[in-house]
């Protein structure tokens, strides 16, 4: 156990040592640690002026936490299913599986080491301060409680997704036992649902709420225990407190027991469950994916069409059967339905607010801005291939973006149709939308390009951080600044028009992007990263 002490202290150590040769990555740090201070004074600040304040109703945090919890639980279950998960890294698995060291403190260091990681990532929490107070009047009370849940909740599931795997691996009817208890327990949950919107003469979503705090859904695994958690918390009931955690440490303690008891050796299960794993996050570093050996992969005579075209524009065929190969309708994947029915949702609480439009087109572009910048384009333009092509830098640029360009404008058709059937907004404002969603994800497509060439051969993370958020605002600043005075100019029935100076500009600097770094794949600088 000694050794195992020593390992994490000398990590700490080293990590700790390491910033002095990652000056920007302390910065960083202490950057976001000014934030946070910032933020928890201003909110304790705005405890003195003493006004008082409706707050919303708590069983919408709940209503977040329990289906949170909820989602964790099929996910982990489903990664137990067919990957498993895991407490270790591939250092960890080189360095103790081969170690004169018990299984047992093994997989206690992987529980530390897991839970370390997990309370560094939950401190964006600790952000959510002022919200909190504002909107619910909770202090730092609850505050901790639901950073403790969070965390509680994420190691809970690492133990369940190893013991699924363990249990279920080599084993298919198993699996299927599982899958049908999944299936099971989703169809009691939308009964229940119905049973107390249909019975209770209540609106769908005040439906929820009475579901989420009924006694019933507390005892639900993970999403139920955290709610009675939290709310007991909130209330003062120490029972609840001590059932939730009782509920937690007992099926870990169960889990740790089926891991260690010697009828099931987890070693080569997290083995596989690591390397699996690590496989992954390399492949996404490289833009690359990883095969699943188990998956079957279905070969269709009429996706020997597809393999057409000559020079550049073969590279756009190779995107769209790859698109084609992960989606049975190309162009249309998992993203559109859910930004669809997300915006339906929304759009039908917010009908006949003026302005709410706007704000679904902001919250969808912000959400694509990730989308596109972690996409496959950044490692297309960096794949063997596409130098071997005997064709200009910018026509190859083009092609390979072609598949990035055109994703966005498929989808705007299916989001602000249902956003003008729904929420009954005008066909005109519908369009102009659409038209604004699809030219901001064009720019974005160029501003991609644009990082690539100024960026390309920086190896410094932070710095690239940085610049590509400058270039961010720099390039859709002018354009929302303008659409903004042009909509105080216009009148309420011509307020649609309010996006075309943003359309417009978009497509002009998306344009001048591509004539000033089409030589992309020219530049040394670039192709050396």
């Amino acid at each position: 156990m000694k050794a195992l002490a020593y390992l994490i202290i000398i990590q700490l150590k080293n990590r700790l040592l390491q910033l002095k040769k990652k000056p920007a990555l302390l910065i960083l740090y202490i950057f976001i640690a000014a934030m946070l201070v910032l933020v928890i004074f201003a909110s304790f600040m705005s405890d003195r002026e003493g006004y008082e304040m409706n707050f919303a109703d708590q069983r919408i945090l709940l209503l977040i936490l329990g289906v949170l919890g909820v989602l964790f639980l099929g996910s982990y279950i489903s990664t137990g299913l067919s990957t498993g998960s895991t407490l270790f890294s591939m250092p960890d698995v080189g360095l103790l599986f081969v170690a004169p060291i018990s299984s047992k403190k093994i997989l206690f260091y992987g529980l530390v080491s897991t839970l370390g990681k997990t309370i560094l990532t939950s401190s964006f929490i600790l952000f959510q301060v002022s919200t909190l107070k504002s909107s619910f009047g909770y202090g730092t009370k609850e505050l901790l409680a639901l950073i403790f849940i969070y965390v509680l909740m994420l190691v809970f599931g690492q133990l369940l997704a190893i013991a699924t795997y363990m249990f279920s691996s080599f084993n298919s009817r198993r699996r299927t036992i599982i899958n049908a208890g999944i299936y099971v327990f989703l169809g009691l949950l939308l009964i229940g649902y119905l049973l107390i919107w249909r019975g209770g003469q209540i609106g769908w979503f005040q439906a929820f709420l009475k579901m989420i705090d009924s006694r019933a859904f507390r005892f639900i695994p993970m999403g139920g225990w955290a709610i009675m958690f939290f709310s007991g918390v909130t209330s003062g009931t120490v029972v609840d407190i001590v059932i939730s955690l009782a509920l937690f440490i007992l099926f870990s303690a169960l889990f740790i027991i089926f891991l260690t008891s010697g009828k099931a050796d987890y070693y080569e299960d997290v083995l596989q469950s690591t390397e699996t794993t690590y496989q992954k996050l390399t492949a996404a570093k490289e833009g690359k994916t990883v095969s699943r050996p188990n998956k079957r992969i279905k070969l269709r005579d009429n996706d020997k069409g597809m393999l057409k075209g000559k020079g550049a524009i073969t590279i756009a065929y190779k995107n769209l059967l790859e698109m084609k190969r992960k989606s049975r309708f190309v162009f249309v994947d998992g993203f559109t339905i859910f930004a669809t029915i997300i915006v339906s949702f929304v759009a039908y609480n917010l009908r006949g607010k003026e302005g709410s439009s706007f704000g679904i087109l902001g919250m969808l572009l912000y959400i694509q801005f990730f989308i596109t910048a972690f996409g496959p384009l950044k490692f297309e333009l960096t794949k063997p291939h596409i130098y071997l092509i005997p064709e200009k830098s910018i026509n190859k640029v083009f092609a390979a973006s072609v598949s990035s360009m055109i994703k966005p404008i498929v989808d705007s058709v299916f989001i602000f149709t249902a956003l003008g059937i729904i929420g009954q907004v005008g066909i005109m404002q519908c369009i102009f939308l659409a038209l604004a969603y699809s030219s901001c994800n064009i720019l974005y497509v160029g501003i991609t390009i644009l990082y690539q060439r100024v960026l390309g051969g920086q190896p410094n993370m932070i710095a690239k951080a940085f610049v590509g958020i400058g270039l961010l605002l720099l390039l859709l600043g002018p354009p929302i600044l303008l659409s903004v005075l042009v909509g105080f100019m216009l009148a309420k029935s011509l307020l649609y028009l309010a996006t075309l100076p943003f359309i417009i500009c978009c497509l002009l600097f998306t344009f001048v992007i591509f004539l000033t770094c089409g030589n992309l794949l020219d530049k040394v600088e670039f192709t050396g990263k």
